[in-house]
């Protein structure tokens, strides 16, 4: 590996810290400036297939699909008295690793994966989420800093043990 990929690799993983970072201390406009406007996120729904089959997971069927307008919606709404499944708001530790640079060009754009463990818990309930995947994301380089196009979050599990997904991946 280049000394230029050790480098751009090392400044992924720190911007990949700061979003982790952003959104459990409940800094959702903070996040939000880190995406790009042509931004699209999604969870693909995973799938059993036989075998080995791949990919394991539905390319037409999504948990979310979104675009830079839903997804800002999704946090304006964060920000009111109607977000019923985030009142009071989830405690969250996101745990990102193996954080590796798929494509680099620099001052233009890259694609990294990394693997995420979010662990949730909920006000005084005993119980708690764990929610685990990969992340493949896409990043343009735009106005001196990286900005995230394309997040495609592929869950480990087939069926989420969770009450809802109104938290970002």
């Amino acid at each position: 590996m280049s000394l230029e990929k050790m480098l751009a690799t090392y400044e992924f993983e720190q911007w990949l810290y700061k979003e982790a970072e952003l959104l459990d201390h409940i800094d959702f406009d903070g996040w939000f400036s880190l995406m790009h406007p042509s931004l699209i996120y999604q969870m693909p729904v995973r799938v059993n297939k036989e075998g080995t089959e791949r990919p394991d997971y539905a390319e037409d069927m999504f948990s979310f699909n979104d675009d830079i307008d839903l997804l800002s919606l999704r946090v304006e709404r964060l920000k009111t008295d109607y977000a019923w499944a985030e009142i009071p708001p989830s405690r969250t530790r996101r745990y990102v690793s193996n954080v590796k640079l798929a494509d680099y060009v620099p001052n233009e754009k890259a694609s990294v994966n990394s693997y995420l463990l979010i662990y949730r818990s909920r006000s005084t309930d005993i119980h708690h989420d764990l929610i685990s995947g990969e992340r493949r994301d896409e990043f343009l380089y735009e106005d001196g800093v990286w900005k995230l196009s394309k997040r495609v979050f592929i869950v480990d599990q087939t069926t989420l043990n969770t009450r809802n997904l109104a938290i970002f991946v």
